[in-house]
């Protein structure tokens, strides 16, 4: 078993370095670029060729399409920085969130018509300060979030343990394949309900119910797997107490992914704060060597 830890350890120093990341981001930005000028020009032949009517929508909605695939490198980060820190583990999940929020406002942009007028009280606009609001308050937090980090060292005692490391590598190497066989299938099944809201008219299928949800659901036991195992290695009260508040806030992530604004926004800015407060009492308690 031991060998085949290691070895897997090598393959992830190996094949996810700083050099091979940045490669990976330049073909999905590449991907984005060109998924973004192929979404302006479907837009523009559905304006203006009714062959392409299906198509037709404001140029605003291709925003949320290149948008989608420097969230999904968003992702991939999440997954090759579990071998280095819990802590940064949780505070990627916090951006990735942050960043899918934001998305959320190109797309709500898109289905606003500028053309008519519209008051205060109108349901789409109000959609849009929901957006706005709660990922301003995001990024507030996550920057808290790191600033807490920060003052309490950078690091996990436990992550000194070069055992744990390696499993952690293991971990990631797992849930790079469920992240690409997860994209397949969803891609798949989000094409396939495109198509079908197309034909009938109905609304476009969400994403992040696609993907997303299906995603921080593994998230979720991905979590509690590094928690369990981490007992093996170190067992305090104070470190089950943190890790479980992070683990919850991953459940709220996944819960808000399929439930209306604003409830969704106020289940993840709750999840935020829990483990904010967590974390700052963990690192007090450090302090005064507790």
């Amino acid at each position: 078993m031991n060998t085949i830890i290691f070895s897997l350890s090598n393959n992830f120093d190996t094949y996810f370095n700083s050099k091979n990341t940045r490669k990976i981001e330049l073909i999905i930005l590449r991907i984005a670029v060109f998924s973004f000028l192929l979404h302006l020009l479907l837009i523009f032949l559905g304006n203006n060729f009714l062959f392409f009517q299906h198509f037709q929508h404001s140029y605003l909605k291709a925003i949320y399409t290149p948008f989608s695939f420097i969230l999904f490198y968003e992702v991939f980060l999440l997954i090759i920085i579990i071998p280095k820190s819990i802590s940064e583990f949780i505070g990627k999940q916090f951006e990735v969130i942050t960043l899918i929020t934001l998305r959320s406002f190109f797309h709500d942009i898109a289905e606003l018509d500028l053309k008519e007028s519209f008051t205060i009280y109108n349901t789409d606009f109000i959609s849009l300060i929901y957006d706005l609001c709660a990922a301003i308050l995001m990024l507030s937090l996550t920057i808290l979030y790191y600033k807490i980090y920060q003052n309490n060292g950078k690091s996990d005692t436990i992550n000194q343990l070069n055992n744990f490391i390696q499993i952690k590598k293991m971990v990631s190497i797992g849930m790079i394949l469920i992240l690409l066989l997860l994209s397949v299938f969803s891609f798949y099944n989000w094409s396939y309900d495109m198509l079908l809201a197309i034909e009938t008219g109905n609304n476009f299928p969400s994403s992040n119910a696609v993907f997303y949800s299906d995603f921080f659901s593994i998230m979720i036991f991905v979590d509690v797997l590094l928690l369990i195992i981490s007992f093996t290695y170190h067992f305090s009260f104070f470190t089950i107490f943190r890790n479980a508040s992070f683990i919850i806030t991953t459940i709220l992530i996944r819960m808000s992914l399929t439930i209306e604004k604003p409830m969704n926004y106020i289940l993840i800015l709750i999840g935020f704060l829990f483990s904010i407060f967590s974390f700052y009492l963990f690192g007090l308690r450090k302090k005064i060597g507790q």
